[in-house]
C-alpha cells in the first residue's frame, strides 16, 4: 500500500502550552503515531518529506531532541522590543510561508499537516488546499478551535488524542496480516456534543431537500443552499473545490464521478458547469472563469455585489422630476417616488 506523502510543521510554542513537557519527551510516540497513519487518508501510513519544528529562542533547549527525530528547528524571535519583551515571536508569520510554499512547490504532495490549535491560521489552510491535497490541523476540544477547524480541515487532531498519543506503541501485527493495525484515535472529551453552525443549515438544508422531493431539481436547491451556507462562513474568501465537494458529500445523490449508474456534480458535465448552475439559484455564489475548465469560486455577501442595471432601462435616460411631480396623487397603488 502507498504511503502518504506528507509535511509536517509544528507551532510549539502553541502545541507545547496546549500539552506540556511530554511533547518533547515523548516525541517518537506520537510522531510514530502519524506514521502509522492516525487520521490519514484511508488510514494509510504516512512518509514526511518534510518535518519542521518553529518556536520562540527560550524553547531551543529543545533543539537536539527534535533533530534526532528528524526535525528541522527554526527559530522566530520576534524583532519589535515590545513583542520580545513580552516572549512573542514571529513563527505565524514564518509557518504561514512555509506552507505556502511547500503546498506549491513539493511535488507529488499528498498532504499537509499544520500541527497548531491557533485559528489565525484558518485563511492558511483556505489557501493551501486543492484538489489531492489535505491538510490536517489540531484543536482544542474545550474551546472553539476544534469546531473551527472541523469546518475548515479535512482532519483534525484534538488535543486529548494528541495526548493519548504520547504513549503510543505500534501493535505487533498477526501472522496473515499485511500490516499492523492503524492507530486508533482517541475519542472526544466533551460530555456533550458540539454542533457547528454551518453542519446545522447543512442538516436543515437537507430536510428540506428531502421534504420538497427527490428530484434533480430539488438536489441542485439542496447543493446551492450548503454552498451558501459554507460561503458564509467564510465570505470573500475562495472555496476550494475539495472544501464544496465535501460539503455536497452530504447529498446522497451528489457524486464527482459515475458511480451506481449516478451520473456525476448533479447531471453536469463538470464541476465548473454545476457552480455556473448554482450560481442561478444564488447570485450571491460568484464563479469566476480561469481558462482551461477551471473555476474560481467566492461567495460575495448580498449587499457587496455591484448592482446590476437592465440593458433596455439604461439605453434610456430617467426623466427629470420636478416638484409638481413631488406633488401628483399615486397612480394604480404606486407611490410618487416609484
Amino acid at each position: 500500500m502507498a504511503r502518504v506523502r506528507s509535511v509536517l510543521l509544528v507551532d510549539f510554542d502553541n502545541i507545547y502550552g496546549a500539552t506540556g513537557d511530554d511533547v518533547v519527551s515523548s516525541i517518537d510516540n506520537w510522531l510514530l503515531w502519524l506514521e502509522d497513519g492516525a487520521l490519514s487518508h484511508g488510514q494509510k501510513r504516512r512518509s514526511f518529506l518534510h518535518k519542521r519544528v518553529y518556536w520562540n529562542l527560550q524553547f531551543d533547549r529543545f533543539r537536539p531532541d527534535f533533530e534526532r527525530a528528524g526535525f528541522e528547528a527554526f527559530n522566530c524571535r520576534a524583532l519589535a522590543k515590545r513583542k520580545i519583551s513580552a516572549g512573542k515571536s514571529s513563527a505565524d508569520i514564518v509557518i504561514t510561508m512555509d506552507a505556502i510554499e511547500l503546498a506549491l512547490q513539493t511535488k507529488k504532495l499528498d498532504e499537509l499537516i499544520v500541527l497548531t490549535t491557533d485559528s489565525d491560521f484558518v485563511p492558511v489552510v483556505n489557501r493551501v488546499q486543492h484538489p489531492g491535497l489535505r491538510v490536517v490541523t489540531a484543536g482544542k476540544e474545550t474551546d472553539p478551535t476544534y469546531e473551527l477547524y472541523s469546518q475548515h480541515a479535512d482532519a483534525v487532531i484534538h488535543i486529548a488524542a494528541m495526548k493519548d498519543a504520547f504513549n503510543y506503541a505500534r501493535t505487533p501485527r498477526k501472522w496473515y496480516q499485511l500490516r499492523s493495525p492503524p492507530p486508533v484515535v482517541a475519542p472526544l472529551t466533551l460530555q456533550r456534543e458540539r454542533q457547528s453552525p454551518l453542519l446545522g443549515r447543512v442538516r436543515a438544508a437537507l430536510a428540506t431537500g428531502e421534504a420538497a422531493g427527490s428530484s434533480l431539481a430539488s438536489e441542485l436547491l439542496r447543493a446551492a443552499d450548503m454552498v451558501k451556507a459554507l460561503g458564509e462562513r467564510m465570505p470573500d474568501q475562495l472555496l476550494s473545490k475539495s472544501k464544496i465537494v465535501r460539503t455536497l458529500t452530504a447529498i446522497p445523490e451528489f457524486t464527482p464521478a459515475y458511480q451506481n449508474g449516478i451520473r456525476p456534480w448533479l447531471g453536469h458535465k463538470n464541476f465548473a458547469a454545476m457552480m455556473r448552475r448554482l450560481q442561478q439559484i444564488h447570485p450571491e455564489i460568484e464563479v469566476k472563469t480561469l481558462g482551461q475548465g477551471r473555476v474560481e469560486v467566492i461567495y460575495r455577501e448580498p449587499g457587496d455585489r455591484p448592482r446590476v442595471v437592465r440593458a433596455e432601462a439604461a439605453s434610456e435616460p430617467a426623466p427629470t422630476r420636478t416638484a409638481a411631480d413631488d406633488d401628483a396623487p399615486a397612480i394604480a397603488g404606486l407611490s410618487p417616488t416609484a
